[in-house]
């Protein structure tokens, strides 16, 4: 009798749905918080320990770049399983949208990750070490790959809506203008940033000489570049400053001339000043940094208070 009224009540219909498959849409729903808990610890506790064990480092990236956006996929195809028991009817087209969108994000966060990761670990490790990696290269272009995922991205979720993006492209024609005008600085430390980076006046970690600013530099972006000076300042400086401004490249110098003066009193002896003068140079030989060829210790002139 009880069976009985449960099926009935189930068999319900409410704006052409039973109270069934009401529920099946919410419980499939409720499922997406533990799905994504379990899927993810199979990836980690499972598929990536496995992947550590083999040679390449491909499937590592590939499931670690899956990791960040999984619970959206699980969101994704767990709202794509629940709605499929609901009669949507005219509706229908709205959970398609709705599908879409909740697809589109977690694919374009995947190709995003998985590309930055893979170029920037095969490119940046240079086993051989016949070749110097030049950092900012490879980060400029993951930069851009970045960005035409992004604006794929919006694309499609434009298109997802209903708008037409072929006329919106077409658009860009006026539009572009428009952006270009009120976007100057940000385009000007654009073009500035590419050419630092293909002129190669500098790359990630060397030390360098800005205006009186002394430090390494950190990171180079498409629009700015930062410089970490040698008391931990981080500054931040736009591209188009550096390139119009002279640069001073330290790290690039292969040989930088010292010069110091060591005082003796008037009083030393000059078997005694011989004597140094040979120390000094022996220690400058055994040097591996120092051209010995090119150093010289020579007495310059009489000091106030001593012997230069």
């Amino acid at each position: 009798m009880v069976l009985e009224e449960i099926i009935t009540i189930l068999s319900y219909s409410f704006l052409n749905n039973e109270i069934w498959r009401y529920l099946l849409f919410i419980l499939f729903l409720m499922m997406i918080y533990p799905v994504s808990k379990l899927s993810i610890y199979i990836v980690n506790e499972i598929f990536l320990k496995f992947a550590k064990k083999t040679k390449t480092e491909l499937d590592d990236i590939l499931l670690k770049s899956l990791n960040p956006p999984l619970w959206m996929f699980v969101m994704a195809f767990l709202f794509y399983t629940a709605s499929s028991y609901l009669n949507k009817g005219s509706l229908e087209f709205i959970f398609l949208k709705i599908f879409n969108f909740l697809l589109i994000i977690p694919v374009v966060y995947f190709l995003i990750k998985f590309s930055t990761e893979s170029i920037g670990y095969y490119l940046k490790n240079n086993k051989d070490g016949s070749k110097k990696v030049n950092e900012a290269a490879i980060d400029l272009l993951m930069h851009i790959i970045q960005i035409i995922l992004v604006l794929i991205g919006i694309l499609l979720i434009l298109a997802n809506l209903g708008y037409n993006i072929s006329a919106l492209l077409a658009g860009l024609g006026v539009g572009g203008l428009a952006f270009a005008l009120a976007a100057q600085d940000i385009l000007k430390n654009f073009f500035a940033g590419i050419a630092l980076i293909l002129d190669k006046t500098f790359e990630k970690k060397d030390r360098v000489n800005f205006q009186g600013n002394k430090g390494f530099i950190e990171e180079v972006k498409l629009r700015t570049t930062k410089l970490r000076t040698y008391d931990g300042t981080l500054l931040t400086i736009p591209n188009s400053m550096l390139a119009d401004n002279i640069v001073e490249n330290v790290t690039k110098v292969e040989k930088v001339k010292i010069s110091m003066v060591i005082g003796l009193v008037y009083s030393t002896k000059v078997e005694k000043i011989k004597e140094a003068k040979k120390i000094i140079m022996d220690a400058l030989i055994e040097h591996p940094d120092v051209d010995d060829k090119r150093s010289w210790i020579y007495f310059d002139n009489f000091g106030p208070y001593s012997l230069d």
